[in-house]
C-alpha cells in the first residue's frame, strides 16, 4: 500500500464584493413630455411586461416617446451586466429608464 503526502488548498467561501456608490437621480415631478427607456435583460416575458408598462404609462401621462433599449442597442440585452458604455448609451436615449427581468 502506497502512502504519500497530499496537498490541500483551503479556499474562503466569502467573496470580496466591490460596490460602487452612486448618488440617486433626482425624481421627476411627473412624466409628461419625458422619454422613457425600457431595459430588458432578455429573460422570457420581460419584454411583454415592459410593453404593458409602456402602454400604461402612455395612458396615464403625455409621454414624449417610449424607447425599447434592446432594439436601439441589442447588446444591452444581457443577463450578465452591462458595460459602462452600454449604460451611458441607455442614459443618453431616455430621461428615465425602467428595467425588468422575468422568467
Amino acid at each position: 500500500m502506497k502512502t504519500g503526502k497530499q496537498d490541500f488548498t483551503l479556499l474562503s467561501p466569502v467573496a470580496d464584493v466591490q460596490v460602487e456608490q452612486f448618488e440617486r437621480a433626482d425624481r421627476f415631478p411627473d412624466l409628461n413630455g419625458k422619454t422613457i427607456g425600457l431595459f430588458w435583460n432578455g429573460k422570457p416575458n420581460g419584454d411583454i411586461f415592459l410593453d404593458e408598462v409602456g402602454n400604461k404609462l402612455k395612458d396615464r401621462f403625455t409621454i414624449s416617446r417610449i424607447v425599447k433599449l434592446w432594439e436601439v442597442k441589442p447588446e444591452t440585452r444581457t443577463q450578465y451586466g452591462n458595460s459602462m458604455d452600454n449604460l451611458k448609451s441607455m442614459a443618453q436615449n431616455a430621461d428615465l429608464i425602467i428595467g425588468a427581468s422575468a422568467d
